[in-house]
């Protein structure tokens, strides 16, 4: 922070400074998200494969 003292700063501003300059854990997080938007994607498919498969069966019958 340009004009900051770092001795000022509060403990999460500079731990979050030096997280972001972690390549490393950056990379992590990444990878973290990457996997969960793979999940949703595979939700979603799973999702419409059953909406499709129920809209072709037919009606039940009636009583």
């Amino acid at each position: 922070m340009p004009g900051m003292d770092s001795k000022r700063l509060p403990l999460s501003l500079k731990r979050l400074c030096t997280d972001v300059l972690n390549p490393s854990l950056m990379a992590d997080i990444v990878t973290e998200q990457w996997i969960q938007i793979q999940r949703l994607g595979q939700a979603l498919h799973i999702t419409q494969i059953l909406t499709f498969d129920h809209a072709l069966l037919p009606p039940p019958p009636v009583a």
